[in-house]
């Protein structure tokens, strides 16, 4: 038993030492060995190139900036058609001036670290312009090749005949590759400039423009953001948006000045705010609804009215408040035709006239057909659709005779589908009816009318097998409203 004790012990003590052994040479080979540094390549980020803003004469380029990974210094060259116009820039914003209009320009910005590494990126840009044909103005907005304008839009006419439009620009390279685009037209619809901004989250929220009393400023009111842009130029004057304090997932609907010039607005989640134009602030804010508040009113008392957009009730539904959004009824109107079964209602369109009669234009869900309602401040109603009419409205505008034009899409057979314009008198009697069967099939978004009588149509073509335009159109039709 000892002798087997002893024979375990040795092979033990044997293994120990060629451990040991093993261990003390693998050491040396590793002390023996020479120091190795491996150089990595040097790398420089993407610049992310784009065009932020243009004119006539002007591109605005914007570009991330370019850090070095072994932290040397990094400038920026700017080549226009190969040629160079600017060296030695720490800036990753520069202007182009004194080109030429409605012109194409290959523009190359190039990124050098001090070792000579480089990172470079060419774009296509375009200063702006427009075309006239046929005695009317006809002109297809396409900011750049691989891009469309689309989605809600907000358009205001400008008094020298000019428009100030905010809507989305679309890159190629993904349905959510978008930007908010605000751009400025003459009275042709030629483009004077326009100013891309970073969409956060903003697509498929309502944008604004809201024209302030200050002649050379505009506020773009998006989700629940404000910009304040310079009508002139289109130059941000901050270089951040005021955010408004909003539940995260509320957005604004609806903006209307008050008597004081400050805003009333109003949330897709049924809050009522006032806040100022100077500095932005809220003076007093009411959750009076669960739903969306449309298109706010305010009567000569400074009341304030506006459309509830409740797809769920079968009733329409406009709420009255007092100056500070304290809640003094709830009116509820029948939009039902002769024969109807009950049915929801769809009614953004809230007008007013200068004697505080209000007139409410919308349309059913079931038939998408018009429904409109006039009432005065106290909820009494003074006339209603009585008939079946072929029209969901898109807006609506009191003309130079104060008439209302109403605008919108006619369904036809099949997927045929065309705008419309509806003039009523203010007994909501059909003065006439205008249409364009000449053009391929359209959707009207937007309509404005000049001090001629004419009107400024804007639309998108319906896409179909035989026709595909995608642009966002624009035509000034004669005085008569024809083409």
């Amino acid at each position: 038993m000892k002798r087997a004790i002893f024979y375990h012990c040795a092979q033990l003590f044997f293994l120990i030492l060629i451990l040991l052994i093993g261990g003390c040479s693998k050491k040396e080979n590793i002390a023996s060995k020479t120091d190795e540094y491996i150089d990595q390549a040097e790398i420089l980020n993407p610049l992310n190139l784009v065009v932020s803003a243009a004119n006539k004469d002007l591109i605005e380029l914007s570009w991330d900036k370019v850090n070095s990974s072994h932290f040397k210094p990094v400038s920026y060259a700017i080549y226009v058609d190969n040629k160079l116009v600017a060296k030695d820039l720490s800036i990753t914003k520069y202007s182009l001036i004194n080109l030429l209009g409605d012109t194409n320009y290959k523009i190359r910005v190039i990124a050098s670290s001090q070792t000579g590494r480089t990172q470079e990126q060419s774009i296509d840009a375009r200063t702006v312009g427009g075309s006239t044909t046929n005695g009317s103005t006809y002109v297809e907005y396409k900011i750049h090749t691989q891009s469309r304008i689309t989605g809600n839009n907000s358009i205001r006419l400008l008094e020298d005949g000019g428009h100030l439009i905010c809507t989305f620009l679309q890159h190629e390279g993904g349905e959510t590759n978008f930007k908010l685009i605000v751009y400025r037209t003459n009275n042709k619809g030629q483009i004077i400039w326009y100013r891309l901004i970073q969409d956060l989250n903003y697509y498929d929220l309502p944008p604004h423009v809201v024209l302030p009393s200050k002649q050379d400023e505009a506020f773009i009111i998006v989700k629940h953001d404000i910009y304040v842009i310079d009508q002139t130029n289109g130059k941000l004057k901050l270089e951040k948006p005021v955010s408004i304090d909003l539940s995260p997932n509320d957005y604004v609907s609806s903006v209307q000045f008050d008597a004081s010039h400050n805003m009333i607005m109003g949330t897709g989640g049924g809050e009522l705010l006032k806040v100022t134009t100077s500095d932005f602030k809220v003076v007093w804010k009411r959750k009076n609804s669960s739903v969306g508040i449309s298109s706010i009113q305010l009567d000569n008392a400074q009341q304030i009215y506006y459309s509830l957009l409740d797809s769920e009730a079968t009733k329409i539904k406009v709420q009255k408040t007092d100056r500070d959004g304290n809640v003094l009824a709830t009116f509820e109107f029948d939009g039902k035709l002769p024969g109807d079964y009950e049915r929801q209602y769809h009614m953004p369109i809230l007008l007013k006239d200068k004697n505080d009669i209000f007139y409410l234009w919308g349309f059913d869900f079931y038939s998408y057909s018009l429904r409109y309602v006039k009432f005065d401040k106290n909820g009494n109603v003074k006339a209603k659709l009585g008939e079946y009419v072929n029209l969901k409205p898109a807006g609506a505008f009191f003309d130079n005779d104060n008439n209302i034009v109403v605008y919108g899409q006619q369904e036809g057979g099949g997927i045929s589908t065309y705008g419309t314009i509806n003039k009523y008198d203010s007994d909501l009697k059909l003065l006439s009816t205008l249409q364009y069967p000449n053009l391929e099939m359209h959707m009207f978004k937007n309509m404005t009318q000049n001090v001629d009588n004419s009107y400024n149509l804007f639309f998108y073509y319906i896409q179909t097998w035989s026709y595909e335009n995608l642009n966002f159109i624009y035509i000034k039709t004669k005085s008569n409203g024809q083409l």
